[in-house]
């Protein structure tokens, strides 16, 4: 959406600031310098001295220059009195309510800055909260102020910062700004506030805007909770999680989200998740999971030094000199606010370690003496990463490290570019090939030059092959599937005895899990005990599906000696495998030379390229990708269940949330997430660390809940006696898994079903794209029903008339648009629904 440029045509405002803090002092700065009239009020007599000197007082580019331009024009006021306030139009409030020792939010602060401005206020002023608050809090203020006897009303704003610190000067003129208010007048203060600042003005209301702020933080800390997560089991398995990582998020969009490892820490993204589960009374499972994890990341690193001092047979912890390399909660920044490097540095001072600490930004800390950084290397035995400085990548280090952050070194995998590889012709046979996995494949393998067999037990399906149809949806199948039986390049057959004459033998048959949610190894034996037979040395055996980790190597102890075996994971998304194939890159791996050979001779004609990975690596990246997918599905189904019992807008909340914001571009939309590979991948992993990952768990939890969530809020709509559904005529739109395709394996729409069902309520189902005897056409759904559920978000479904008799059920924000005023941009329909989706839910998850 490109904004429309507005004319500043509005007069200037008087504008208070309260506090020279890293959210308000470039705020104020730089609508100084863009024409407002404005006051800065610092009661803190060193740091008043410091600005009048001219002194910008943390690390801020482009902070400096501002303050001297503002000094020199003699367009910022700063003072000590809080009474320069008044008169004031806007008061610009920093202040924030932080969570207390029993994870409760501390309204303290906020009630203190009240307290002392309340003898300056006149009345007409507009208040700004401008830090997160407690969702509520602007609401509370307002009619606290509101019971003044005397003076017109004073209105209240929320308008959050979501700037990134140490770049807050150059995002104020670029990310969207939500605004809320009280009253007309506060709204409209709220905009002329902004308004010289030429960016888009997204309008919510006071408690949208306040939960907004915390789904945002509270998403984005999850989200390096599951990294971290993955860290931790990684590291508990030998394994390189940044290796790993880099090989996931390779040029592949799907994982263009997927974070870094590292401390998750600072004033805010704690602070916030744990106001929104407060918020909703501490129901916020996935919020606490990541707590557990992210605040747990400098014990990991201490018990990984400790582990490598076992190794080395030396003495523990106690006396030795353990250096620590960045005190900042984050890279390139002078804040140590809530930085888990002090806590690393409490935790080995308690082992009897003795520690020095060094920050290339950090100059000075009360209670803490730090040291240069070439004092604490020359005396270090052993040196942790507390914070990642750009300007720490190139130190050689003679010391163990112990890094979280993936600093130390470049991730290792090698990488083979299309343009270098060979194109060696293979016979190939693709073993269950007539699957969603396999016949997509067979079918490009064989129009780029290999000689393919598609075996498979189903000779129904075969047959329909042969015949030219394709037994699913898959975009261009049709014409490619045509192509290969007019050229003759593929053949079918249900013998299993074929695969003795290929050269790679392909298997896409994955594990399962089973009714306890471990996996379930006997699927695979049992195919490669009927293959066995037929295998001979130089073979390759080429496993494709999801496997548990560990499986490709126990395979290969199994087969006859000299057969080889590859992993080569499927991260494809369904229904677009023909494109995919030839554009995505492929993660390789072997148990030998040859095995590696056969793979990149395999893919080379695919023109792709192709990252090499160890066959256990491989497996775990395929796990950790689907994993990270079902637990950021699941945030967003569990920020759906609390703006719901809240009588909010999920759909809306996150709209404002992800307009032109670059650090939600990622955000999913809510909705049912199943199919055959999320849930599976998740267990697996799940299963693979012992049922340690309780990320996982917590997202299972969500996810396979929301039909449940559905139907409650169906329930409450309909009369409170008896069942309430009893007898209630209810259609499910769409039963597929996932939108636009005819899968129906694990949807969650099957579950919403039963459930009705079970309720008494006489069930209907449709599908535009499933054709199944029990299913009945749409439009006789339509009209035979009282209550609709959206069980999958098919495209056909967005012009169809709701009767106004009848009560829409959707959680996937399909059927309404987002409603919201934008000033600066245009608002027409169409292009605002196209801004709100961007990080929205791939259609297809990657199997």
């Amino acid at each position: 959406m490109v904004p429309m440029k507005r004319k500043r045509s509005l007069p200037p405002l008087r504008v208070a600031v309260i506090g020279a803090s890293r959210a308000g002092l470039p705020l104020a700065l730089l609508l100084a310098e863009r024409g407002h009239h404005v006051v800065l009020v610092e009661t803190d007599a060193e740091a008043l001295d410091t600005l009048k000197s001219g002194k910008y007082p943390f690390l801020e580019p482009g902070g400096p220059e501002l303050l001297q331009a503002c000094i020199d024009k003699e367009s910022l006021q700063i003072s000590s009195r809080l009474s320069v306030i008044e008169g004031s139009d806007v008061i610009l409030l920093t202040c924030t309510t932080p969570i207390d020792t029993r994870l409760i939010p501390d309204m303290s602060h906020v009630d203190a800055a009240i307290r002392d401005l309340k003898p300056h206020l006149r009345g007409g002023e507009t208040l700004v909260f401008r830090a997160t608050v407690f969702p509520g809090t602007s609401e509370k203020i307002e009619e606290r102020l509101s019971q003044r006897s005397v003076g017109p009303r004073i209105g209240v704003s929320f308008c959050p910062e979501r700037l990134a610190m140490g770049h807050t000067v150059k995002e104020l003129t670029e990310v969207p700004q939500i605004i809320s208010g009280s009253s007309p007048q506060a709204l409209s203060h709220a905009a002329r506030l902004f308004d010289p600042l030429s960016v888009d003005l997204v309008e919510l209301t006071l408690l949208e805007a306040e939960v907004a702020t915390l789904f945002l933080n509270a998403w984005r800390y999850v989200s390096f909770g599951t990294a971290n997560q993955f860290f931790h089991i990684a590291a508990s398995k030998g394994l390189d999680f940044d290796k790993i990582r880099s090989a996931i998020v390779y040029r592949y969009e799907r994982a263009s989200g997927f974070p870094r490892s590292g401390f998750t820490a600072g004033p805010r993204l704690y602070q916030d998740m744990m106001q929104l589960a407060a918020y909703c009374r501490h129901t916020f499972s996935l919020g606490h999971a990541a707590m557990l994890v992210n605040e747990t990341m400098p014990d990991c690193l201490v018990e990984q030094a400790r582990q490598k001092l076992l190794e080395q047979g030396t003495r523990g912890f106690k006396g030795l000199k353990c250096g620590i390399l960045g005190m900042a909660f984050k890279p390139d920044s002078d804040d140590c606010s809530d930085s888990l490097a002090l806590k690393l540095r409490d935790l080995l001072l308690r082992e009897g370690a003795e520690v020095r600490c060094a920050d290339a930004f950090v100059q000075e800390r009360e209670g803490m003496e730090l040291v240069s950084q070439s004092a604490l290397l020359e005396s270090s035995e052993a040196i942790f990463i507390g914070c990642p400085h750009s300007q720490y990548s190139s130190i050689s280090f003679r010391q163990a490290v112990f890094d979280c952050w993936g600093l130390v070194r470049e991730p290792d995998f090698t990488l083979f570019q299309a343009t270098s590889l060979d194109c060696r012709a293979l016979r190939v046979a693709v073993v269950g090939g007539a699957g969603h996995v396999g016949l997509p494949l067979s079918l490009v393998l064989a129009e780029r030059g290999h000689e393919v067999v598609v075996v498979d037990e189903d000779a129904q399906k075969l047959a329909e092959i042969q015949a030219g149809r394709i037994p699913f949806l898959e975009t261009g199948g049709p014409e490619l599937l045509q192509r290969c039986l007019e050229s003759k390049a593929i053949t079918f057959t249900s013998q299993v005895k074929e695969v003795s004459s290929s050269d790679v033998i392909i298997v896409t048959i994955g594990t399962p899990v089973n009714e306890h949610l471990n996996p379930c190894f006997s699927v695979v034996q049992a195919c490669m005990d009927e293959l066995t037979p037929h295998l001979h040395p130089g073979q390759t055996l080429l496993l494709r599906s999801t496997l548990f980790p560990g499986t490709s190597s126990r395979v290969l102890a199994s087969l006859p000696a000299g057969v080889n075996v590859s992993f080569c994971p499927e991260r494809i998304a369904q229904g677009k495998a023909l494109e995919e194939l030839t554009d995505l890159p492929q993660i390789i791996s072997g148990s030998n030379q040859q095995a590696l050979e056969h793979a990149k001779a395999l893919f080379a004609p695919f023109k792709v390229d192709l990252i090499q990975l160890e066959l256990q690596e491989a497996e775990v990246a395929k796990l950790f990708l689907n994993a990270w997918r079902y637990v950021a599905f699941g945030t967003a189904n569990q920020f759906y269940h609390i703006a719901t019992s809240k009588g909010l807008n999920f759909d809306r909340l996150r709209a404002a949330i992800v307009y032109r914001y670059p650090r939600a571009s990622g955000f999913p939309r809510s909705g049912f997430t199943a199919g055959p590979c999320l849930f599976k991948d998740t267990m697996q992993l799940a299963a693979y660390c012992r049922h340690t990952f309780s990320l996982g768990h917590a997202a299972m939890l969500v996810n396979e809940t929301m039909p449940d969530a559905l139907v409650e809020q169906a329930k409450a709509g309909r009369p409170a006696s008896g069942m309430a559904l009893s007898g209630v005529r209810c259609g499910i739109l769409g039963m597929a898994f996932k939108a636009n395709n005819d899968d129906w394996r694990e949807s969650l729409a099957f579950k919403l079903r039963r459930l009705l069902l079970w309720e008494g309520a006489q069930v209907s189902c449709s599908d535009v794209h499933m054709h199944r005897e029990e299913f009945i056409p749409l439009d006789q759904l339509l009209a035979s029903s009282e209550v609709l559920f959206l069980g999958c978000p098919h495209e056909e479904y967005r012009e169809i008339s709701i009767q106004p008799h009848q009560r829409l059920y959707d959680c996937w924000g399909f059927f309404e648009s987002p409603k919201l005023a934008i000033q600066g941009a245009r608002s027409d329909r169409s292009s605002l629904e196209e801004e709100s989706r961007r990080g929205a839910r791939s259609p297809i998850p990657s199997c």
